[in-house]
C-alpha cells in the first residue's frame, strides 16, 4: 500500500512538473508576443514621428508658398488695375482722334 501511495504521489509530482513546464512555455510565449507587439509598437511610434515632422515641414513650406502666391497676386491686380487705366486713356485718345477726324471730313466737305 505504501508503494501504492509512493507510486501515485510520484505521478502527481510528475503530472505538477508537466503542468509547471506547461504553464512556463505559455508564460514565455505571451512574454515573447508582448515584447514583440511593444517593439512594433515602438518601431511605430518612431515612424509617426517622423511622418509628423515631414508634415510639419510641409506644412510650413505651404504656409510660406500661399503667402508669395498671394503677394504675387496682389502684385498682379495691382498691374491689371494700372492696365486697365491706361487702356481706358488709349480709348479715349482714339475715340477723341476719331471724333477730330469726323469733325475735320465735315469741314472739308463744306469747303
Amino acid at each position: 500500500m505504501r508503494q501504492q501511495a509512493e507510486k501515485l504521489h510520484d505521478q502527481d509530482g510528475r503530472k505538477s512538473l508537466m503542468m509547471t513546464e506547461i504553464v512556463k512555455a505559455q508564460t514565455d510565449s505571451v512574454v515573447s508576443s508582448v515584447e514583440s507587439m511593444l517593439a512594433d509598437a515602438v518601431r511605430i511610434q518612431t515612424q509617426c514621428k517622423e511622418r509628423s515632422a515631414e508634415l510639419a515641414a510641409a506644412a510650413v513650406e505651404l504656409h510660406e508658398e500661399t503667402q508669395s502666391l498671394r503677394e504675387q497676386c496682389e502684385a498682379t491686380q495691382l498691374d491689371m488695375a494700372r492696365l486697365r487705366r491706361t487702356l481706358d486713356e488709349l480709348l479715349d485718345t482714339k475715340h477723341a482722334y476719331e471724333a477730330r477726324e469726323r469733325q475735320t471730313r465735315k469741314l472739308s466737305k463744306q469747303l
